[in-house]
């Protein structure tokens, strides 16, 4: 990646999420996951709404490697597409 400030901010969150605590957090949040899914222990329209933000953050975060790996990948391969233009328009110039 040419970007070497935004190279460095997916090398510090990949490191982090390869730390056995990002394993360990993952685990306590699916456990709060299970207990928020629960729709015995929702009595009102309140305690709906709240326990549906809950469960909103808790995947943004359980899912977060994922889209990281994921919106990484998709820039190096806009930047090599964009690469091999450049390439292509050197070369046939």
């Amino acid at each position: 990646m040419k970007d070497k400030k935004l190279q460095n901010y997916y090398d510090n969150r990949f490191s982090m999420m390869n730390q056995q605590g990002w394993k360990d957090l993952l685990e306590d949040l699916q456990n709060m996951l299970n207990r928020y899914s629960n729709i015995n222990n929702i009595k009102t329209m309140e305690d709906f709404y709240v326990a549906k933000g809950q469960v909103d953050i808790l995947k943004y975060i359980m899912d977060l490697k994922e889209t990281t790996t994921s919106v990484h990948n998709s820039l190096i391969a806009q930047e090599k597409e964009f690469d091999n233009k450049q390439n292509q328009v050197y070369t046939n110039t």
